[in-house]
């Protein structure tokens, strides 16, 4: 697929790696009006590609993203349509069929935060700077508080997004909202090594499990255990778990030879 150039974005596809990058660098990829429709092209394009396994999601510039851009608020421009279009698009992130990976450095506020909840696995720069002030600026955060919450509990979703202060990205570690920092030199070729980890393992097996947890909190029992039998009747019949499994017999082989 050619590289999709959006006004606020860019979408770049690599065989089975895709890179997402929010590109507003002049205000630290803050979030207007048409960055919110791009983010819902650059998602749809995205989805449209069934080679696409891994999604690493960037910021241009000194951050990952500011937030909602303040002009927007201030000039009136806000109302319920921009907000529920903004979650379209987020949401639309987070049920691709690919792994999301959030390279997350400088500030990483507001909607910036909850692009990066979108995300399968958030991944920041240790002096990455954090929050979600919705609440100090007399709105409330979409549907980030939920995506908060079932990371890291309701008691610690609500310090967060009742005060709106701002964590480390080691804060952000330790309380289960990021799953690494890494010094700001490393980040880039440690999120590429993440991808390149996530390519080496089975596609079909991947994209079964994330669909698996995203549902863990939404449907009973049962449905889940439906869910499981039929993806792992998708994955016993995918031509990657014969490889692997061929692989397998092949090692056996030669242990038995030895």
């Amino acid at each position: 697929m050619p590289t999709l150039e959006l006004e606020t974005m860019q979408c770049e596809v690599d065989g089975p790696l895709a890179r997402l990058r929010l590109n507003r660098p002049e205000v630290l990829n803050a979030a207007n009006w048409t960055w919110v429709q791009d983010l819902i092209t650059a998602t749809n394009y995205l989805a449209q590609s069934s080679e696409t396994h891994v999604v690493i999601v960037s910021g241009e510039g000194r951050a990952f993203c500011s937030g909602l851009d303040v002009k927007e608020l201030a000039q009136g421009n806000l109302n319920v349509e921009w907000f529920a279009t903004w979650e379209r698009g987020v949401i639309a992130l987070a049920n691709l069929q690919a792994i999301t990976i959030a390279a997350i450095h400088g500030y990483c506020l507001g909607g910036g935060l909850q692009v990066a909840l979108a995300c399968d696995l958030l991944v920041a720069s240790s002096d990455a700077i954090l929050s979600i002030p919705a609440v100090k600026e007399g709105v409330v955060a979409d549907l980030g508080p939920m995506r908060l919450a079932r990371l890291v509990g309701t008691a610690r979703a609500k310090y967060l997004c009742l005060l709106g202060r701002r964590f480390s990205a080691q804060e952000g570690v330790a309380m289960g909202l990021l799953h690494e920092a890494v010094a700001p030199a490393d980040l880039e070729q440690h999120v590429l090594n993440t991808a390149q980890e996530l390519l080496a393992i089975p596609f079909t097996a991947l994209r079964h499990t994330k669909r698996q947890i995203d549902h863990a909190f939404e449907q009973d029992t049962a449905t889940l255990m439906n869910e499981m039998v039929n993806a792992q009747e998708d994955c016993l019949h995918s031509a990657e778990h014969a490889e692997v499994m061929r692989t397998y017999r092949e090692m056996q082989t030669k242990r038995h030879k030895q």
